[in-house]
């Protein structure tokens, strides 16, 4: 299920500054071409300039436009700087077109670095050659960190400063932490002083402020970058995502250092088991110690699903995602176990507020969410997709089960079958459900040579049920082969094919 962050008022700016003015797609396609040519003629001007700085941010504006005028196939957002920006650059034929394409080598996916370098060996093969500074694209030097933080862990913001020369600029990057870390919003600013005062202000009891590591800075930054980069939250605007290339770019400038504290099955299981014993969850235990320890191993387990977030720890955010979104997607609960909800859950919050010395006022502000929250929790697992989505983990999901192997397992199952695009019932625990989604995906299709289309249904369900099952060799082929690009259904159709193939030769 979705969730909207809100920035809460009076906090510094976890919204990252905007990037200025926005271009306005076009109704037809002559006004979209005059406003690219527009923005290229700036470009062009910046490059000439040698401002190295600014031509980075105007070529990630640039790369943006697909997104600002919705388009969100990456294949067509490939295409688009295949067309616009590449080949405007070797058009061009001039020392700024190579420089473009250098700005594209340093800012872009592998497939656009591919393509802006073969046209750069284009460009030098025919003796247009790039200006000298585009050596020095990218390799800005990484200065000072900061870290601003809700007491809860719902959220942070992370800023580092980077150097060109002596010029001194800033990277600010809001991340929600709520379900797995995603960059929510995003700036950069040449003035950083501004936004070091902003992010180390004392003016709000329910936020702390710190100087980081380098290496902290990369750790708690890099993922939640490339999985904004790759699945865009509701949260990210259209301003903040022009910045995502670059500051992928600025952060692994950053030194790598030793992981964050890992917690395992054992802490979690500690935690739970502290919690049991302690006077706050008596009453819970009491009335019914069985549901009690379920509620507390599915809290405690999410609370320590990121690598250096301790068990026992939730925000009013991350409990409203808890209970709203991971328990009805995920867990079959009993009747008992759900009669027993307000009064679990109200012990194990109290309990973790206690646990991690909140204070008297985080303590009030996360503890009246729960009623809140609970009050909409019958409405969240009784709803269709939720059932359906549930269905995914059976057999899978135990309530202690750690969440990042979970969510792999899942994956992979909605691999092998993916929800419908239409609304629908469906229990995909059901072999017969499964059978049924297979051949209606694929009963139509040209079955491979030697098989009849009856023969590949067969061939491609026994997949399907082996991907289901169990991670195999199949699904680390099938892997392999979507990181090259290759669509899911033409996956299945290749390993349909090879499975069916080794069963003829035997």
């Amino acid at each position: 299920m979705s969730k909207k962050s809100k920035t809460r008022r009076g906090a510094p700016p976890r919204k990252a500054p905007s990037s200025g003015g926005q271009a306005r797609a076009g109704t037809g396609r002559t006004t979209a071409d005059d406003g690219i040519q527009r923005v290229l003629a700036g470009l062009w001007a910046t490059i000439t300039a040698g401002d190295l700085l600014t031509s980075e941010l105007e070529t990630a504006y640039c790369m943006a436009i697909p997104l600002m005028a919705g388009l969100e196939d990456p294949g067509d957002v490939e295409t688009f700087i295949s067309t616009a920006l590449v080949e405007a650059a070797v058009r061009r034929r001039a020392p700024e077109g190579a420089a473009l394409l250098r700005l594209l080598m340093s800012l872009g996916t592998p497939a656009t670095r591919r393509e802006a370098s073969r046209a750069l060996a284009e460009l030098t093969g025919a003796g247009v050659y790039p200006p000298d500074w585009v050596t020095e694209i990218g390799k800005a030097t990484p200065g000072r960190a900061w870290r601003r933080y809700d007491v809860f862990g719902d959220d942070e913001a992370i800023l580092v400063t980077f150097c060109y020369g002596e010029d001194e600029h800033a990277l600010l990057v809001q991340v929600d932490l709520a379900a797995i870390p995603v960059a929510t919003a995003l700036g950069m600013s040449s003035s950083p002083d501004t936004l070091i005062e902003a992010i180390s202000r004392d003016d709000e009891e329910l936020d702390g402020h710190e100087a980081i590591g380098l290496a902290e800075a990369r750790r708690r930054l890099l993922e939640a970058l490339e999985r904004s980069e790759q699945q865009p939250p509701p949260e990210l605007s259209q301003d903040s995502a022009v910045y995502l290339p670059l500051a992928r770019s600025r952060v692994r400038r950053l030194p790598g250092g030793q992981p964050g504290p890992v917690f395992t099955a054992a802490d979690r299981a500690a935690a739970v088991d502290e919690f049991m014993k302690s006077p706050l969850a008596a009453e819970a235990v009491a009335a019914d110690e069985e549901s009690t320890r379920f509620w507390a191993e599915v809290l405690t387990g999410y609370s320590s699903r990121i690598t250096g977030e301790p068990p026992a720890q939730v925000g009013p955010r991350k409990l409203a995602h808890i209970m709203l979104g991971h328990v009805p997607n995920t867990f079959a609960i009993s009747p008992a176990q759900r009669r027993h909800a307000e009064p679990a859950v109200t012990a194990w919050t109290r309990w973790s507020a206690e646990h991690r010395n909140l204070g008297e006022a985080a303590t009030a502000r996360l503890t009246e969410q729960v009623p809140r929250v609970l009050g909409r929790f019958a409405k969240a697992y009784d709803d269709p997709d939720a059932v359906m989505i549930r269905s995914y983990g059976d057999g899978l999901a135990a309530s202690d089960a750690d969440i990042a192997w979970l969510s792999r397992n899942v994956g992979r199952r909605m691999f092998a079958l993916p929800l419908p695009e239409a609304p629908a019932r469906r229990d995909f625990a059901s072999p017969a459900v499964r059978r049924t989604l297979v051949e209606a995906e694929f009963g139509a299709c040209t079955p491979p040579a030697g098989l009849t289309s009856e023969q590949f249904v067969d061939a491609v369900h026994q997949v399907t049920e082996e991907l289901w099952a169990e991670e195999t060799p199949a699904f680390e082929t099938a892997e392999h082969m979507f990181d090259e690009g290759v669509p899911r259904h033409d996956i299945l159709h290749r390993l349909a094919a090879s499975a069916a193939e080794r069963t003829v030769t035997r």
